[in-house]
């Protein structure tokens, strides 16, 4: 029986490690997904702590699955363990009944469930817990060893948080991941084809001029915050894409004074197309290659080698890289978590 709880108790720490770990990797995504609780809870005047109150549930529960997965602090872990699966599963109930129009974001953008099967999925985990940590005078103490595993585990979350919240995701999910033909560019669009559209300073849609070139894209989301090394990093923009002969396209949510020529979009999408406030994209013919963060812009040496190369070369080129560390990163710490 001590088996089957041991199981049980790892087999939700999966789920909340990987529930985490993902929306740690996407902070702008899970701020995205608490401001839509927040709105469909009446509580928009929390609205401005949205990214704040996301990255810190992502990171309780990233934390609480890995201390489930080493079994250290198993008290303490049993009792938050089991008031987030409650709290979880009766807000996806009246989610279930009252069905508003929004994604549960229990996975972030990598998992879309339905209010019906996040229901179950929570009930699933209500039964899980159950048989793991009831009664609790039956949970037994881990080795000592455990401590230090899940300490080095910790620290090492706490800095794929921090990294991640200075980048993009290494892992794209969202409709305008690399790889993805724009609407405006697929010969046959359905619905997994995202539409970028963008209009001039006169209201003029210009949607057309994204769909062929070799164009690099630098969009600002959020125009209110953006400081004086935003504007140096827009002329570095500029001066890239003349040496590497690529065709600047600056889109904003909403003009701001003394920017060059730029075009405007819905501050959504351009949340959606990169998730950096000020991140840079390539677009070859209309098909999203590669993405960096504001704080990273490519050399012209490194876009040029991306252009030379047909597009599903040049997307491996720039995106593999980014997977197989995050795999490294994920084999590491469940081999200090299990083997430790």
């Amino acid at each position: 029986m001590k088996t089957v709880r041991r199981i049980c108790a790892v087999l939700i720490g999966f789920v909340f490690f990987g529930a985490g770990i993902v929306k740690l990797m996407d902070p702008v995504g899970a701020g995205l997904v608490v401001g839509e609780y927040l709105s469909f809870m009446h509580l928009t005047f929390l609205a401005p702590a949205a990214n704040f109150i996301g990255v810190f549930m992502a990171l309780l529960e990233t934390l609480l699955g890995a201390a489930l997965v080493s079994g250290v602090f198993p008290v303490a872990t049993a009792l938050c363990t089991g008031v987030l699966v409650a709290a979880f599963t009766i807000l996806t109930f009246i989610m279930w009944r009252l069905n508003p129009a929004m994604d549960c974001g229990c996975f972030g953008e990598a998992i879309h469930l339905t209010h019906l099967q996040s229901f179950i999925k929570n009930l699933a985990l209500c039964a899980l817990w159950l048989l793991a940590f009831i009664p609790l005078s039956s949970v037994r103490k881990p080795r000592k060893i455990k401590y230090v595993s899940f300490g080095i585990a910790a620290l090492s979350v706490l800095l794929f948080a921090v990294y991640f919240l200075l980048s993009i995701p290494a892992l794209d999910f969202t409709p305008f991941a690399p790889g993805a033909t724009l609407m405006q560019a697929d010969s046959t669009p359905d619905a997994d084809s995202p539409l970028l559209s963008i209009c001039d300073a006169q209201g003029e849609y210009c949607d057309e001029m994204l769909a062929s070139g070799d164009l690099l894209l630098f969009t600002v989301y959020d125009t209110e915050s953006a400081s004086e090394a935003l504007r140096e990093r827009v002329t570095e923009f500029l001066q890239l894409s003349q040496e590497s002969g690529l065709q600047p396209v600056l889109i904003l949510s909403e003009d701001m004074e003394g920017m060059p020529q730029h075009y405007l979009s819905d501050r959504r999408t351009l949340m959606t197309v990169n998730r950096s406030n000020g991140g840079t994209t390539l677009l070859r013919d209309g098909m999203v290659v590669a993405k960096w963060p504001f704080r990273k812009l490519p050399d012209s040496g490194r876009l040029q080698e991306l252009i030379a190369v047909d597009n599903v070369e040049a997307i491996q080129k720039e995106n593999t890289p980014r997977r197989l560390k995050l795999q490294g990163y994920l084999l590491y710490v469940f081999a200090i978590l299990l083997l430790l």
